[in-house]
């Protein structure tokens, strides 16, 4: 009795295709199966109190520390004296030309810095967000042109908690507020100017203050060699 000889089957399309079809679903289950189990990221830790603190300005704060910058300036300006003797002072050129109306609002946001005791790392990236913001002028509302309800040196949001629209219109008030926000930053002193701005102004544009800092720098320097010597010794 002879044994059944098996005779192979040929390959027909319909055939490969299927072999094609189990083999592309093996390797789809495969890597399904190596991503599911993958090492996965840790989730981002939630934000810190501190760090809430800062993304909500404390109106009320900010205005009575403005309540006493103002008062230390008008004390000052009282007091003042002529030195007896010029004082030699050299700063550079700053690489725009700005107005006078431009250099006394900066020299306004230079002058509080001074009297919270900020670097002069603190008072260089005030005005070089200012410069971003506002080319230095103290906006009111621009109709259409206006960016939400942003107004003031700072572009500062009365519905962002940052004060009312009087408080963030007033230079005093909004440089102090920006200050106080600067200082709630991590390690503010040691980030690029752009990242510790941001880390303030949280703009749509993040690395457009980078560019004003050599002109921020410049017009500081300039204008620390004019304020008063008991201002610099705060």
């Amino acid at each position: 009795m002879y044994e059944p000889v098996s005779i192979p089957r040929p390959l027909t399309r319909r055939r490969v295709g299927c072999m094609l079809v189990v083999l592309l679903l093996l390797v789809v289950g495969g890597v399904v199966v190596v991503w599911k189990t993958r090492p996965r990221e840790p989730l981002p830790e939630r934000l810190t109190l501190d760090q809430l603190a800062m993304m909500v300005p404390d109106a009320a704060e900010s205005e009575a520390l403005a309540a006493i910058v103002r008062s230390r300036l008008a004390n000052l300006a009282a007091s003042a004296t002529p030195p007896p003797e010029p004082v030699v002072c050299t700063a550079p050129d700053t690489p725009t030309a700005w107005n006078e109306t431009q250099r006394a609002n900066a020299k306004t946001i230079v002058e509080v810095g001074l009297a919270l005791g900020m670097p002069e790392r603190g008072l260089i990236i005030a005005v070089a967000t200012a410069m971003q913001e506002s080319s230095l002028y103290n906006l009111g509302h621009l109709g259409e042109r206006n960016d939400h309800d942003s107004l003031g040196l700072f572009q500062q949001r009365p519905s962002m908690g940052w004060g009312t629209p009087e408080q963030v219109t007033d230079p005093v008030y909004s440089a102090t507020a920006f200050y106080l926000a600067l200082q709630r930053v991590p390690n503010w002193e040691s980030l690029e100017l752009t990242v510790a701005a941001q880390s303030v102004q949280r703009s749509a544009f993040p690395n457009a203050y980078a560019k004003w800092e050599a002109d921020a720098t410049a017009l500081t320097q300039q204008i620390l060699c004019t304020v008063a010597p008991e201002l610099r010794a705060q």
